[in-house]
């Protein structure tokens, strides 16, 4: 299994038309891509008897930039 879980990792990304940042969910070993929760849930129009649907986005490794490179290469290591 190629993805790893990444914790604390914050990348720019262009996601509907605009450059966001978002939190970083997992990181494939084998392409560079991250795996990131976007669109985030709306807590507005959740309703309390329905637990929150998590959704995943991919994103390319050519498509995003860490925030803090240093950092992102050091939990991104193997």
């Amino acid at each position: 299994m190629p993805w790893k879980p990444i914790t604390g990792q914050v990348v720019f990304a262009r996601l509907d038309g605009k450059v966001r940042q978002v939190l970083v969910t997992a990181w494939d070993s084998y392409t560079g891509a991250v795996r990131v929760d976007w669109p985030p849930e709306n807590s507005a129009v959740v309703s309390r008897y329905r637990p929150p649907r998590m959704r995943k986005t991919e994103i390319d490794k050519a498509r995003y930039e860490p925030l803090d490179p240093v950092a992102f290469k050091a939990d991104t290591k193997g």
